[in-house]
């Protein structure tokens, strides 16, 4: 009898739950209907908790905008938002924040959700809000990913981040010098300059760095502007001006479906039609084969100048 008498109750907690687009205090919850009815809710697996007090219903477990909003009223007045999670808040859609990284002060200890890791430490942060969230600046949240990020996908983190989130690399820097003991700084550093001369992407760090490397290549320029038909500006990757001689290196991430392949097709018409011409590397070339792709780029540079 008392369980049929619930119901209604918990159906109704229930639903609120579900059309929420927030996560709900136990508190309010048990304002609303009642201790038993929500404690029924949670035994029957339609509330979730997302936080220690903090509620959702089930399906909303894994949404990152409420363990964002449940992570903020779990933490406040104390923590910060940071590393991928914050980059996130920011704008950078493709942060892929599958955890959320909360900077605490040493002295403040919580017990933390389990999609949490906590950064316990005393360091000065560049802080604000987000949609009411408190988060660090976009380049402390960097140094916070690159630091909790696995040493393979640092590299793809960096470049990615610096071509699409919202970092100002000047600030980056002087924040890099702030933090304390980080790893690979040195590494981190190198991206960063490097990716303020053009190389926006892993491929083209492995070609920077790896595969056109020494003397032969110093008249080669990273993202050369060209200007070809109808006023438009082309930016190769590699581009040899005096031999008229451009490099374009085709990542899958970006070239490989049809849409991308016309558009590349078009630069390619474009630069040829301007007196250039282009070679393409793929990242198997680059990375399975750099001596051939040296060869064919500067036999291409040796061809063009005799005709010069």
């Amino acid at each position: 009898m008392t369980r049929r008498r619930s119901a209604p109750a918990v159906g109704a907690l229930s639903a609120a739950l579900h059309h929420s687009e927030r996560p709900w205090p136990r508190a309010e919850l048990e304002a609303q209907w009642s201790r038993r009815t929500l404690n029924e809710a949670i035994r029957l697996g339609f509330a979730a908790r997302l936080a220690p007090g903090i509620y959702t219903h089930r399906e909303h477990a894994t949404d990152l905008g409420q363990r964002l909003e449940a992570v903020a009223q779990w933490m406040a007045p104390h923590g910060l938002i940071t590393g991928r999670a914050a980059l996130h808040l920011w704008g950078w859609s493709e942060a892929n924040a599958t955890r959320v990284d909360v900077a605490l002060p040493r002295d403040v200890r919580l017990a933390r959700p389990h999609y949490v890791d906590v950064l316990r430490t005393d360091q000065a942060w560049m802080a604000d809000a987000v949609a009411g969230i408190p988060v660090t600046s976009p380049e402390d949240s960097l140094v916070v990913a690159w630091r909790t990020a696995a040493p393979s996908r640092r590299r793809g983190l960096m470049l990615d981040a610096l071509r699409d989130a919202p970092v100002d690399r000047g600030q980056l820097r002087r924040r890099i010098d702030a933090h304390g003991r980080l790893p690979h700084r040195a590494q981190m550093l190198d991206l960063l300059a490097l990716s303020g001369s053009g190389a926006t992407t892993v491929l083209e760090h492995i070609a920077a760095t790896e595969v056109f490397v020494g003397q032969e290549w110093r008249e080669w320029e990273r993202q050369g502007e060209v200007r070809v038909a109808n006023g438009v500006t082309l930016h190769p990757d590699m581009l040899h001006r005096r031999a008229r001689v451009a490099v374009e290196l085709d990542g899958a991430r970006y070239h490989s479906d049809d849409a991308q392949r016309r558009h590349d097709l078009q630069r390619d018409a474009l630069l040829v039609a301007a007196g250039y011409a282009v070679i393409r590397f793929t990242w198997e070339d680059i990375t399975r084969r750099p001596a051939w792709c040296r060869d064919r780029a500067l036999a291409a540079v040796a061809s063009r100048a005799e005709n010069l």
